[in-house]
Order: structure tokens, then C-alpha cells, then sequence
């Protein structure tokens, strides 16, 4: 079997593009995959262009991924980031989606699972303007099915709509992830100072959320790396028993921090940590310290930005040794659910896989997939794709209804 073809558009998905490669083959074989990279879109489109270009993969048999992990990835004169390892990610799931539909069975098979049957699930919950108001957006997702919700720092930064090139108006991260009520501009750092009130009025979203729903849900909150040790210290202790998990509170690369952090929390009966989204690969030797000295509870590595499924097989692993779950980073599209639910299912140290979950997120599916029902979540869980390779396939004329739109644009 050949390569005979590579082909990357870019794919509006509503605040963010998604960057969709087919990979095609002279058996009439065509392996499929999804990442994001937001504001290095282009870049990452060409560097998929450019990587499969360098090492010749037109011509070459696509059942050999991790050959080809390790020719793209070594083949560079400069150690490569995050662009490039995202485009290496793109190439490498593609030809597990051929391999695995050349043999008839999910890629998770081929890689000894499945471990799960069905996934369980978590969605994004705006922010709101007020605590009820995001009580109330947690109730509707309950009603859902959802029992374990996500949200940003309320008030924090909020959400406006903003224009895209096209003059179009869109609001960043769809429903107002953080809410509306912005009081910390976006550019705020982890040093600067913030208003002491900001952070009682961040804690007292979630205290209302859980004082009206109680048990029924566990309540998550994504700081995005923005705070400092001591704001996030007092984060831990204000919502103890009342959010489940703070994700990325510090930046990554503060590996002392996020271990002291997770003591205090341990301590106080708080939250637990999560971070890893940003990893990529494991050579990214500052971000396998996260694990090594086990800094986190749960490992949030992204399969469409770490390397591919060999990479995020072999960092569960390292995850699996230091008694650290994982919860796969995907605020993204349909296929990057597909991709998430084969990885979840072929690691044994697998915790919970994240979606949108929201109205928008369930139609774009039905506008990208034939097969959208494969991903329709029931009472909080996935059931695992049966189809062969990611178990779902591309509509074609759906992407063509969405080009490409540019966000993330400076306005002034």
C-alpha cells in the first residue's frame, strides 16, 4: 500500500478552526484525523505540507506510524515545538485510521484494548454574568446528562463578541466559556495584581452552582495557567468541597509550584490538579517532570499536539507508573472526540475524556460526519466507535460548507 495523496484545509468550527488531513492511498484507503493549534492555523497547515514533503511520505506505506513518528520528528535540524509535533500528530493518527480500517477493527484493538465499553464524558459550561445565572447553565447540562461540568475563571477575563475578518461577530470560546462579566484583561499575568474582590466573586459562581445542585455534579474550574502560587493557594482552600478539580492554575513549566499546590490541596481537603495540555511529546523533558515527580493528580496531554497515539500511549505510561490519571485535553471538534475515545480506550490508567457537550458542538458533528450518532453522548458517556480505524467518517460537502474563517484577530 502507498501514499498517493495528502490533502489539509482548514475548518470553520465556530471560534476556532479545525485543521482536517486526508490521507489517501492507492487501495482507495483514506486515513482521516483532526487538530487545533487556534492562532497558528496557517503554520500548522503548512508544516503538515512541509514535513511530509521533507521525509518523501508520498510514495511510502502508511502501516508503519511509528517508523514514520520517528523520521518526521528526528528529521529537523532545530528541536521542534508545538507546531510542528501538532503536524507530526496529524500524519501519524491518519495512518492508524488506515491501518486500522486496512484490518477492519478500532485502532484501539491495535493498540490490546478496549479497557473501556462506554467513556465517560464532561462538557464546557458558560460562565454566565451572575452565580445564578451559571447555576443555571449547569442545571440545563445536567439535563443533558452531563454530571461533570467545566468552566473557566468567571469574571476573570469574560467573554464579548468580537469580528472576525469577514466582519462576521463570534463570541471566543463559543457560549462565553468564561462568562461575560470580564474584570481581568485577557494579557494579565501571573505577577500582576488583581483586586482582591475578583477572586471572592470567581468563588462565589461555584459556591451557588453547588449549593443548588449538591452531589448531582462535580464542578471543574480551568484557570489556564494565569494565577501565581499564592492566588492559586487561596483558590484551593476557598473551594474546598465544593470543585472537584483546578486545571492548569499555575504555568506548566512551574513544576515545584503545582507539587507544593497539590500538597496544600491534600492538606485542606481541596481540589485536585490537573495540567498537560501543552505537552509535546516525551521528550519534552520539562513537562515529563510533571509526571516524574508526580506534580498533578491528572494529565491533560492532547493527542492532536503531543505526537500522535504512540506519544500519548507511552506518556499514559509514564502517568500509569507515577499513579497519575488521564483526562485527554479536547475542546475541538467531532474527529478529535473519535481520536480521544480510541486513545481512552486502549489506556488502562484513563479517567475522563473531554467534550464541548453543548448544542453547537453536537451539530457541527452532524454537519462534518456521516456518522454523527457514533458520538451522541448518553447520561454522561461515549460508547466506544465499533466502525474500523477511528470509526467515523468525513462528509466531504460539510466541510466545503464551512471554509475557513479567521479569528483571533487584534481589534482596536
Amino acid at each position: 500500500m502507498k501514499i498517493t495523496a495528502i490533502d489539509v484545509r482548514l475548518v470553520d468550527a465556530d471560534f476556532r478552526n479545525l485543521i482536517i488531513t486526508q490521507m489517501h492511498t492507492d487501495q482507495g484507503l483514506t486515513g482521516i484525523s483532526e487538530v487545533v493549534t487556534k492562532r497558528f492555523d496557517d503554520a500548522t497547515l503548512k508544516a503538515i505540507e512541509n514535513i511530509a514533503d521533507n521525509i518523501g511520505l508520498i510514495g511510502q506505506d502508511p502501516r508503519q506510524p511509528a517508523l514514520h513518528f520517528e523520521r518526521m520528528y528526528r528529521d529537523n535540524q532545530w528541536t521542534i515545538g508545538t507546531v510542528a509535533v501538532t503536524a507530526i500528530s496529524a500524519l501519524e493518527m491518519a495512518m492508524w485510521d488506515i491501518k486500522g480500517k486496512e484490518v477492519g477493527k478500532p485502532i484501539y484493538e491495535l493498540f490490546g484494548g478496549p479497557t473501556y465499553e462506554r467513556v465517560p464524558v464532561y462538557c464546557h459550561v458558560a460562565g454566565g454574568s451572575d452565580p445564578q445565572e451559571y447555576a443555571d447553565n449547569v442545571g440545563q447540562a445536567l439535563s443533558r446528562g452531563y454530571r461533570v461540568v467545566k468552566t473557566t475563571l468567571p469574571v476573570y477575563y469574560g467573554q464579548v463578541k468580537k469580528v472576525s475578518a469577514d466582519g462576521a461577530q463570534y463570541q471566543l470560546g463559543g457560549a462565553a466559556y468564561s462568562g461575560t462579566k470580564g474584570r481581568v484583561d485577557g494579557s494579565h499575568n501571573e505577577h500582576q495584581w488583581v483586586e482582591p474582590a475578583v477572586l471572592n466573586e470567581v468563588m462565589a459562581f461555584f459556591e451557588r452552582a453547588k449549593k443548588v445542585h449538591g452531589d448531582r455534579v462535580e464542578l471543574w474550574v480551568d484557570c489556564h495557567a494565569r494565577l501565581s502560587g499564592a492566588t492559586a493557594a487561596r483558590l484551593v482552600q476557598g473551594l474546598a468541597g465544593v470543585v472537584e478539580l483546578i486545571e492548569e492554575p499555575l504555568p506548566p513549566e512551574d513544576i515545584r509550584g503545582l507539587r507544593l499546590l497539590k500538597e496544600a490541596a491534600y492538606a485542606c481537603g481541596g481540589p485536585r490538579i490537573a495540567a498537560g495540555e501543552r505537552v509535546a511529546t516525551i521528550y519534552d523533558r520539562n513537562m515529563v517532570a510533571m509526571l516524574t515527580e508526580q506534580a498533578v493528580d491528572i494529565f491533560q496531554a492532547d493527542i492532536g499536539n503531543c505526537g500522535g497515539f504512540g506519544q500519548f500511549r507511552e506518556l499514559a505510561g509514564i502517568a500509569a507508573m507515577n499513579n497519575i490519571a488521564m483526562a485527554p485535553h479536547n475542546p475541538n471538534g467531532p474527529l478529535s472526540v473519535a481520536q480521544g475515545l480510541q486513545a481512552m480506550a486502549f489506556i488502562r490508567n484513563g479517567h475522563i475524556l473531554e467534550t464541548v457537550g453543548n448544542e453547537g458542538d453536537e451539530r457541527l458533528a452532524t454537519q462534518l460526519l456521516r456518522n454523527p450518532e457514533v458520538l451522541k453522548s448518553r447520561d454522561g458517556y461515549l460508547d466506544l466507535p465499533k466502525g474500523p480505524g477511528l470509526g467515523v467518517e468525513l462528509d466531504n460537502k460539510g466541510l466545503e460548507s464551512r471554509p475557513f474563517k479567521r479569528y483571533y484577530q487584534a481589534t482596536r
